[in-house]
């Protein structure tokens, strides 16, 4: 299954693809181009030394969506969701979770992502730890963030949305969402036109405020780290640190309302200090797992209370 991302600018990323970069870049999502939808991206800012990093993670939005009607209730709570095109997701198996190398595309089918007890690992990239680590490290000072942006459908519910990272309060208005594809393109498209074309199939790119332009994560006052100055939330944790995940939609056609927000429950990123990236969600109990548990308990304080009273 091709998985190749989808994030902003139609013009640009087939002028990209035309130049044969499109192996290596995040692709463009305005093209309606694949079932997958746009795909995830890292980003590692070290706003000391002012220089930033960004991984085409080779997993798509819809990777990460609920297959309606499939009763999935371990990541993304709501039902409703569609591929970019409008098509309901079916597929149902989750992969083996696994390491993948840096470059590898991982095999994963849509909806699956969020089967309780799954995780995902990316592999560090040499690239991440040269350019932005110590001794084969990188220090806990680095922030990061992980997302999409999906504005296929302008103006249609869930036609513009969003995952992002963030330990914050997340609540955004439709109009403010609507931006976050704009406040964002040039820094997409900046970054594809830096990735090697020749490499594989998820490529890095490296840039600098000196020298980057549009390509330096903080290029315009810390745009990335609010979705291109637009989220009233940072999508930003130390490197170390774990962040909650959450899809963002367009709730109606009414600019002001605010937007739908569901947080990924029980599921988190994080990034290490060896570079390596995973995306875990935690097990669920079953239900007579959770009625043993309440059992268990109610005995004990019946136990207590015995003892109490004696």
């Amino acid at each position: 299954m091709n998985m190749k991302f989808a994030f902003t600018v139609i013009a640009a990323s087939l002028a990209l693809a035309s130049a044969g970069q499109a192996s290596a870049t995040i692709a463009d999502q305005g093209t309606q181009g694949t079932l997958g939808g746009p795909e995830m991206f890292l980003a590692v800012w070290d706003s000391t030394a002012q220089k930033s990093y960004i991984r085409d993670l080779g997993v798509s939005f819809n990777d990460f969506l609920p297959a309606a009607g499939l009763g999935i209730t371990s990541g993304l709570a709501s039902k409703l969701d569609k591929t970019t095109l409008g098509n309901v997701i079916t597929s149902t198996a989750a992969p083996v979770a696994g390491n993948y190398a840096f470059g590898a595309k991982p095999t994963v089918a849509l909806g699956s992502v969020l089967t309780s007890g799954y995780s995902l690992n990316f592999a560090a990239d040499p690239t991440l730890v040269s350019y932005l680590g110590t001794a084969g490290s990188l220090p806990s000072s680095l922030q990061w963030m992980v997302g999409s942006y999906d504005a296929t459908l302008n103006g249609t519910v869930n036609g513009q949305r969003a995952m992002t990272t963030s330990n914050g309060t997340v609540a955004v208005s439709n109009s403010v969402l609507g931006n976050f594809a704009t406040g964002s393109a040039s820094y997409i498209t900046a970054n594809n036109g830096l990735m090697p074309a020749g490499n594989a199939a998820n490529g890095s790119a490296t840039a600098d405020k000196a020298t980057g332009g549009s390509a330096y994560f903080d290029a315009a006052g810390a745009p990335m780290a609010s979705w291109g100055n637009n989220a009233p939330f940072s999508n930003l944790a130390a490197v170390g640190s774990s962040q909650k995940f959450w899809y963002l939609g367009i709730s109606s056609n009414n600019g002001s309302d605010a937007a739908g927000v569901t947080p990924f429950t029980n599921a988190s990123w994080k990034l290490d200090t060896a570079g390596n990236l995973a995306y875990t969600v935690a097990a669920v109990p079953e239900a007579d797992t959770w009625a043993m548990l309440l059992a268990g308990l109610g005995m004990m304080g019946f136990i207590a209370r015995r003892r109490l009273q004696g």
